[in-house]
């Protein structure tokens, strides 16, 4: 059979009907959790009434043919006729599912298997009997009933609104729907509305329709059919004349009786919409990142001009190089700002898991969101998804505690609350998941680090490094392995996405008062605004946002006891010495210079060669050979050709404390053994 996706238009209906899933499963977790807005069941039924007329609009009967009996059931519902019970919402969310699968199908090029139509038929064997028999008696009696009757006139006036185009739909699929229901005995078409061709917007509907239609469907039946185009035509049914009336005459007469008045009005209505009518549209994802890629190419580049221009002191050259990349520059400003989206995107879809999971462990539990709107870069966003994952999962099944009555007991309420919130900070994106549940063990985490060989008991340890634990792979202090925990995978997979992602990760802890995983990721993958920095015979940038201050270093003016610590402005932090951390030769005898650097809440020194100043790059992966390199997320191509590694100053700053930790230990330990001998 044919690819699915060279039918015209099957972006956009593959986007829609992916929107209308989302809504319908929102709107599902909102009435599961005793919200009962009649409202919530009419878009309920309207997206279903959508996806079903859009499907049938591209040819794609099987989907329209399985919505039909989900649409009924929906109908019932929003009547009064049927129940929405808890079995019921489970079964229409498993009939999303399934819709959701066979769009996958459609978008990699393939239609559906027998496999997916006979889950399809299970999905819908479900439905009907969580609805009952009351639904398919009722279809049948109305199929009956429209069948017995016979065919009727009814004249019908359909004007596009301005932006229906604008919005993806198309005068043609409505005509054409009409066919497949009944007759269309006669269709004037009123292209009083077109302006002249200069003023002509292409994005802009002007015609207008007279159809005289033949059909055994009802006045409701013919109106709800375009129910999914509301906001974007005007449509008026009214039933014209027995069989056999002599339809050419009324559609005339109903076409020379529009006054002059009301096409004025109507034209009216055109130019205010044209004006008021936000223009955009779908970009492929691929083609904006290449956009993306590109900009910063160019900045680079146009970066080594000016450079050029300054070493040749041509003054006209220079204002050009300097125009160029003032342009350049905003040019990949506003290519970024293209890949943002907001995160509530990514936020909305745990509606529903943590619905299912407090049904299925028997906890009440709400999910509350914060700073939905805040944006990040689309390619963060797609990461994102499994590791917020993990991390509710785990919240809801350990954190939260294991009954209503437990959680009484501790003076809590009976619902637990899991919120996920999202802010910027300092060029960082911080996206937090927390709950209110029992917090974490350390005495527990410790005693399982002791069986798996990860700590000796009884060297001394801080909380924060108990919380490392549980990232480890397979650590887990589940009592039993169940359906879902046990097995120690999670947290673990958890830490490599946000870590691939040149991010990290921070826990915070109190026993009966909940826990706090915080997630902290740069804005955007795709470029650096950064400091360059020297060290030895090599270049290295650190991302602007997380450098405080630079200075000049001189060891006895800073340094603070035998360990890496240094004194700065009467605080002390501890200091890494660059070229000893990455084996680069030491100049001796010239000047040493200082970055203190911060990343969440550590903050350190960092000991180079040379600063060389502000910079910005596209950023480029390592590759294979050096992806496990500690310390570095990539690198940078500078305008002179040259190659700048791009230090990951969250892992590094990490390791300054472990290092420290490190060394005092073995301080502690060296002074034990003194009097121990004394």
């Amino acid at each position: 059979m044919a690819d699915p996706r060279e039918k015209q238009g099957f972006e956009d209906f593959a986007v829609e009907t992916r929107e209308m899933l989302e809504s319908m499963e929102l709107n599902l977790v909102r009435i599961g959790r005793g919200e009962r807005d009649p409202e919530l069941l009419n878009s309920l039924f309207r997206s279903a009434h959508t996806i079903k007329g859009t499907s049938g609009m591209y040819d794609f009967g099987a989907i329209a043919e399985f919505v039909h009996s989900l649409e009924n059931v929906l109908d019932g519902v929003r009547g009064g006729r049927i129940e929405l019970t808890d079995t019921l919402i489970a079964a229409v969310l498993r009939c999303k599912d399934h819709l959701l699968d066979r769009m996958r199908s459609y978008e990699n090029g393939r239609y559906e298997s027998d496999d997916l139509l006979a889950e399809g038929q299970e999905a819908v064997a479900l439905l009907l009997e969580a609805a009952g028999e009351e639904a398919p008696k009722q279809q049948k009696k109305q199929e009956a009933v429209a069948g017995e009757r016979a065919s009727e006139l009814w004249k019908i006036h359909l004007r596009c609104k301005p932006n229906l185009l604008a919005n993806g739909l198309d005068p043609y699929p409505f005509l054409r729907f009409l066919t497949e229901k009944g007759k269309i005995e006669e269709l004037a078409v009123d292209d009083s509305l077109l302006p002249v061709l200069t003023d002509l917007d292409p994005q802009s509907a002007y015609l207008s329709f007279d159809i005289v239609y033949r059909s055994t469907l009802n006045h409701k039946q013919i109106v709800d059919a375009f129910e999914f185009a509301a906001h974007d035509v005007e449509l008026t049914v009214e039933p014209l004349i027995a069989i056999g009336h002599a339809s050419g005459e009324a559609v005339r007469e109903q076409k020379t009786a529009k006054s002059a008045p009301a096409a004025k009005a109507a034209a009216a209505d055109q130019k205010a919409a044209k004006a008021k009518t936000k223009r955009s549209m779908r970009v492929d994802a691929d083609k904006l990142d290449l956009v993306v890629d590109r900009v910063g190419e160019a900045v680079v580049i146009a970066s080594a001009i000016h450079q050029m221009a300054l070493n040749l002191k041509d003054e006209y050259l220079e204002e050009l190089s300097h125009r160029m990349s003032r342009l350049l520059t905003e040019i990949r400003t506003n290519s970024l700002k293209l890949r943002m989206v907001p995160v509530e995107t990514v936020f909305a879809r745990f509606s529903r898991v943590v619905y299912e999971m407090g049904l299925q462990l028997g906890k009440p539990v709400q999910l509350v969101l914060h700073g939905g709107e805040t944006e990040l870069d689309k390619n963060l966003i797609d990461h994102l998804a499994d590791p917020l994952t993990h991390m509710v999962r785990n919240a809801i099944d350990h954190g939260i505690e294991s009954s209503p009555e437990e959680r009484e007991r501790a003076g809590k309420p009976r619902e637990a609350t899991i919120t996920l919130s999202a802010s910027h900070r300092a060029g960082e994106i911080i996206i937090e998941v927390s709950d209110d549940g029992h917090g974490i063990n350390p005495d527990a985490v410790l005693r399982r680090a002791v069986e798996r060989g990860l700590y000796n008991e009884g060297d001394p340890i801080r909380e924060d490094q108990i919380y490392r634990f549980i990232f480890e792979p397979g650590f887990s202090t589940a009592k039993e392995v169940t359906e879902l925990s046990g097995r120690g995978v999670g947290l673990d997979v958890v830490r490599k996405n946000v870590e691939s992602l040149r991010g990290r990760i921070e826990v915070e802890s109190e026993r009966g008062k909940g826990t706090m995983f915080r997630i902290i990721l740069p804005l955007t993958l795709a470029n650096i605004d950064g400091f360059l920095l020297r060290v030895g015979n090599n270049q290295y940038a650190i991302p602007l946002d997380m450098v405080n201050e630079c200075m000049e270093f001189r060891a006895e003016d800073f340094v603070v006891g035998e360990q890496n610590f240094i004194r700065v402005r009467g605080k002390v932090i501890p200091f890494i010495n660059m070229n000893e951390l990455f084996g680069e030769p030491e100049e001796k005898g010239s000047r040493r210079n200082l970055v203190i650097v911060h990343a969440g809440s550590l903050q350190a020194g960092l000991v180079v060669d040379d600063l060389l100043g502000r910079m910005h790059s596209v950023i480029k992966p390592l590759g294979e050979l050096f992806e496990e390199t500690k310390g570095l997320s990539g690198f940078a191509v500078m305008g002179d050709g040259s190659v700048a590694m791009i230090l990951d100053t969250g892992t590094l700053l990490a390791e300054v404390r472990r290092l420290n930790d490190r060394m005092v230990e073995e301080n502690i330990e060296r002074e034990l053994a003194d009097v121990y001998v004394d």
